[in-house]
């Protein structure tokens, strides 16, 4: 069975093995979790450019605290106030469905 890393991987933007993600993608990520009842642990937050990789630490949220609630709300919640901001995103799931 394919991870749902795997089912994203196509639309991958990022430099190296990092599954990086514009913000509508890491949105349909974060719901396809949802659907798949996968919990989202955290999502880091990158700003891309043709040589680099620059996380921003400031637009990056842990939910690992959630792992056993609806971490799929304050995901979703958390990206659509940074979908505008220029970053692209990890959307971080457990290792077994990476």
């Amino acid at each position: 069975m394919a991870s749902v890393e795997d089912e994203f991987r196509p639309k991958n933007i990022g430099h190296g093995g990092i599954l990086m993600l514009r913000p509508t993608d890491a949105l349909s990520m974060i719901l396809r979790c949802r659907d798949l009842q996968i919990l989202v642990l955290g999502i880091d937050a990158f700003i891309l450019t043709e040589h680099t990789t620059q996380p921003v630490m400031e637009h990056s949220v842990d939910l690992s605290d959630y792992a056993q609630g609806d971490s799929w709300t304050l995901a979703e919640k958390f990206l659509r106030k940074r979908m505008d901001k220029g970053f692209v995103f990890e959307i971080v799931v457990p290792a077994q469905y990476q």
